[in-house]
């Protein structure tokens, strides 16, 4: 049994004893998720592809050799899918949407090795070469370099999925999947080498087997690591749909891959190295320590602290750390996104594993944990505090802002939070406790806990930890102040709304009463009985629009938006609308404009200026209905000489709702005519002065020219 044979055997039992370890504590534990499955189901996948490896290329005769290539080029083809499948699920609180979203993409991997495997099962390989160097060269088929291809693909969107996983974990998060995610990612780099030498040439040589057994065997042994750290297939992470564009991985394999085009381009011409599979695998184990150094958190931490004290450098910016702060508090509108955003970036700053924010509630005397980097099941949510130990709270803090070590201090209260805010860590160092105050108000605390190798915070940290407490405060006060100013401007526009709406069915039922009452007196007379169903008709239908217009102010304007003639447009509207007997109506139709237009919510507009316009003159005067065009717009005018209006009423309440200078009016149709326009793309333009009159022009966007 020659070396590669041993190596890939060796890969094949370390999977397979992965493979049953996961697939038993999956059947024991009470969570059995996708992820666990997908998992589960890649370490087979490749402990069968190992045991293939073995055979081949222990082989003696040339038949048995491409039969069991082409046997394991079938198998392995179905890695893709469930590599894709297991990093949309792995540590992902919104698994459906993702999945739902992949769903293409899942099917396709899974479908294509099917079909190929069906139809080409014996077109992988065409046909061996014999080198002098005793290795064997294989020239791949259609089908063969099509497996690889589909390699390639899921390597770098396997990798790029577990990079936006990796990136939104922190604190504890990040260090419970980070041996997995590093195994991983080995693995997905060692396969995206080997695939796409094989896919770029065509041909496949026994060498890159055993770079990928020698690979898979460095991937296990992370994986076997990340066994230590329990939860990590518990965790729920939610990270952003961010574009293909925003990923390292995609930036990173384009990259390779043209990198790699010219290198054997440059080879081919200047002669080929046996040793260059060797030389790629020095360098691909070489990256995979550096990584994996770089994302340990004890190696940043102790730069950091080396150039602070050898070079005279602070630990952190300070301008920087109080700019990232400003922002986050700025970006967040919503009580829960800030306190989770605050959390995170606390974690990231200071290198803790855990920090666990908690507010009071309106009573003050229940903490109530608001956001965590370490959220755990053992732990409580709440925490009730007794009066007594609530006033030697504020007491402590009363007296001084500086944070609280809430391993050293005896204090009654620290106890309460030492239950609530557990050790994950026996070497994380002390907790500390960091009030949340505004003047002489507390609003929460912030405990940080669980330090990367325990460093105690300095003098200088506990400055940030103080202003940050600050800081967060402020932010939070600033939220609950808007969100009580909300409530009392819908209270108030409902009070408003409620006032107009009861005004006219108070005046829709007096009318009905009074008809009511003179009924039997008059019931006799059929003239009557005619206007008494009339103005029972005309009410119901009052109550009608009231109730329409009333539902305009909470929904949103939908439009049909076709292309129609100004002029033809205003010409029919006008001609359902009867102006009163003493106006003087005029029209001056200009424009030959087509613009994009619901005619029927348009209409609706039209009339309402026309309407506004006969009301604002109570002793007759002159209405016109103009039409003109311009370069960017077609424009709809409509001009009165009656009261006008002032221009304070204009720039702030002409288009709000429940604002009106109507005795019967509900003050809705201006603003129900803006969100008409805004929906048509257009905007409006207002002129007028106090009892000369108004000009309202709407200008719409222009179609094309007729």
């Amino acid at each position: 049994m020659n070396l590669s044979s041993q190596l890939a055997y060796i890969s094949a039992v370390i999977c397979g004893l992965i493979c049953a370890v996961y697939l038993i504590l999956t059947l024991m534990g009470k969570r059995r998720s996708i992820a666990r499955w997908a998992f589960g189901a890649s370490m087979a996948i490749l402990c069968v592809e190992g045991v293939l490896t073995g055979f081949s290329t222990a082989a003696l005769r040339a038949e048995q050799f491409l039969y069991w290539q082409q046997t394991r080029l079938v198998v392995l083809s179905f890695l893709p899918g469930t590599w894709i499948l297991f990093s949309l699920t792995y540590a992902r609180g919104s698994t459906r949407k993702f999945l739902h979203a992949w769903r293409y993409v899942l099917i396709a991997t899974f479908a294509i090795p099917a079909l190929l495997a069906t139809f080409y099962g014996d077109s992988y390989i065409l046909f061996r070469q014999l080198q002098g160097d005793g290795q064997i060269t294989v020239l791949l088929g259609w089908p063969g370099q099509a497996s690889h291809f589909l390699m390639i693909l899921g390597s770098v969107l396997s990798m790029m999925n577990l990079e936006r996983t990796y990136r939104a974990a922190v604190g504890a998060m990040r260090w419970q999947v980070k041996y997995i995610l590093l195994g991983l990612g080995t693995l997905f780099l060692v396969r995206f080498y080997t695939s796409s030498q094989a896919f770029l040439f065509a041909n496949a040589h026994t060498g890159m087997d055993t770079i990928n057994s020698i690979g898979l065997i460095v991937s296990s042994l992370l994986i076997i690591r990340a066994l230590s750290r329990r939860g990590h297939f518990d965790i729920e992470l939610y990270p952003s749909h961010a574009v293909l564009s925003n990923s390292l991985t995609i930036l990173v394999a384009g990259i390779y891959l043209l990198s790699v085009g010219v290198l054997a381009k440059l080879a081919a011409l200047i002669g080929g190295d046996i040793a260059f599979p060797l030389k790629a695998l020095g360098v691909l184990v070489a990256l995979v320590l550096l990584a994996t150094l770089l994302q340990s958190d004890h190696f940043r931490l102790n730069i950091k602290q080396f150039v602070s004290r050898h070079f005279k450098r602070p630990m952190h910016d300070y301008r920087t750390v109080w700019k990232r702060f400003t922002e986050e508090s700025a970006s967040h509108v919503h009580q829960p996104d800030l306190c989770e955003g605050l959390s995170k970036l606390i974690a990231e700053t200071f290198d803790s594993h855990s920090v666990n924010l908690w507010l009071f509630e309106n009573e003050r005397a229940k903490l109530n944990l608001a956001a965590s980097t370490a959220p755990t099941d053992s732990a409580p949510n709440t925490i009730n505090l007794p009066s007594d130990t609530l006033h030697r709270l504020k007491a402590q803090y009363a007296q001084s802002n500086r944070p609280v070590d809430l391993d050293k201090s005896k204090d009654d209260w620290t106890q309460y939070l030492r239950d609530a805010n557990p050790k994950k860590f026996s070497h994380g160092g002390h907790r500390i406790c960091i009030p949340i105050t505004v003047s002489d108000s507390i609003l929460g605390l912030i405990v940080v806990g669980d330090r990367v190798s325990g460093i105690p915070f300095t003098e200088p940290e506990f400055d940030i930890l103080n202003s940050i407490g600050t800081h967060a405060a402020s932010s939070l006060l600033n939220l609950q102040l808007s969100g009580k100013l909300v409530e009392t401007r819908e209270l108030e526009a409902f009070q408003t709304m409620a006032t107009f709406f009861v005004h006219d069915l108070k005046n829709a039922a007096s009318t009905l009463n009074i008809m009511v009452k003179n009924l039997p007196t008059h019931w006799d007379n059929s003239e009557f009985r005619k206007d008494a169903l009339r103005g029972i008709s005309k009410t119901g239908d009052r109550i009608n629009d009231i109730i329409g217009r009333l539902s305009t102010v909470r929904n949103e304007i939908e439009v049909d938006l076709k292309p129609l003639g100004l002029d033809l447009f205003a010409k029919s509207i006008i001609n359902t609308w009867q102006a009163p007997e003493n106006t003087e109506f005029v029209t001056n139709f200009e424009s030959d404009a087509i613009a994009k237009i619901d005619r029927e919510q348009l209409g609706k507009v039209l009339l309402n200026l026309m309407i506004n316009a006969s009301e604002a003159m109570e002793d007759g005067g002159r209405i016109e209905v103009s039409t003109a065009v311009n370069e960017k717009y077609a424009l709809l005018s409509v001009y009165d000489n009656g009261c006008g209006m002032s221009q304070e009423f204009i720039n702030k309440k002409l288009f709000r709702p429940f604002q009106t200078t109507k005795q019967r009016g509900l003050g809705i149709g201006m603003f129900q005519s803006k969100m008409i326009i805004d929906a048509h793309g257009g905007r409006f333009e207002v002129e007028s002065q106090e009892g000369k009159g108004s000009t309202f022009r709407v200008l719409l966007p222009i179609e094309k020219e007729g």
